[in-house]
């Protein structure tokens, strides 16, 4: 399942909040997030007027005076029947605003001979990016929680069913889901704006099929040859 997505850094300073996926200049810095780092999530105010508020990716748990993520994705199936899920569904949820997102792929281990296995699987990262340059709207639900730090803004990621060239490679995952990643005329749906119910709410999260407009492929390994050897590409040609 997504453990990491770029966003771009400035991006409520250079997209405007009416049409967030639309594609912009290939030079702006890129930011990624992992767990329990923050991110930009855009959402309703208390007026209904959309804003942006940085929140920390995982619904965090307090084990000896330290906060873990105890939560960092939500299913789309269990987001109504869930007592965990079901307020926060109702009433706070947001869109993530992103240039890409990572899968893993688990793939077999070989032992020095590069021959025989060794019985053990490694997760290959996989990154997944439209290439038009266009951004993705991940969906996600927040709540404000009381840390020891504080009270604090806190998200996890809805997910669906992975599409199919997600699943083609995350085979290893017995559940294959993947980010649910909103179409543009379900964004003001999702974030509440139709006034739409439940139902509603819920057919926004469905597998997106990219239909061939993502480029799918796995993530240079830092630690191979040719990785350290290889140019670095500019930020830019993240998206």
């Amino acid at each position: 399942m997504c453990g990491k997505f770029t966003y771009m850094a400035t991006w409520a300073e250079v997209v405007n909040f009416s049409a967030p996926l639309v594609a912009r200049p290939s030079n702006a810095p890129e930011e990624t997030a992992t767990p329990m780092r923050e991110a930009p999530v855009l959402h309703l105010d208390v007026q209904g007027v959309r804003a942006q508020t940085a929140m920390r990716w995982g619904f965090t748990a307090e084990r000896n005076g330290r906060l873990f993520p105890d939560h960092i994705h939500a299913r789309d199936d269990k987001l109504l029947a869930s007592r965990l899920w079901r307020p926060h569904f109702l009433e706070r949820r947001g869109i993530l605003i992103v240039s890409s997102f990572n899968e893993g792929e688990e793939v077999p281990t070989f032992k020095a001979d590069r021959v025989t296995p060794t019985g053990n699987t490694r997760t290959r990262q996989w990154t997944i990016r439209p290439k038009d340059g266009s951004r993705l709207a991940i969906a996600v639900i927040y709540r404000e929680a009381m840390t020891p730090e504080g009270k604090h803004a806190e998200f996890v990621m809805c997910t669906t069913t992975a599409n199919k060239g997600i699943s083609g490679f995350v085979t290893g995952d017995p559940d294959q889901r993947m980010p649910a990643v909103l179409s543009a005329e379900d964004i003001p749906v999702w974030l509440g704006e139709t006034g739409a119910g439940p139902d509603a709410l819920r057919a926004c999260l469905r597998p997106f099929e990219d239909d061939g407009a993502w480029d799918m492929r796995p993530a240079a390994n830092p630690k191979s040859p040719r990785a350290k050897t290889e140019p670095r590409r500019e930020q830019g040609d993240l998206f």
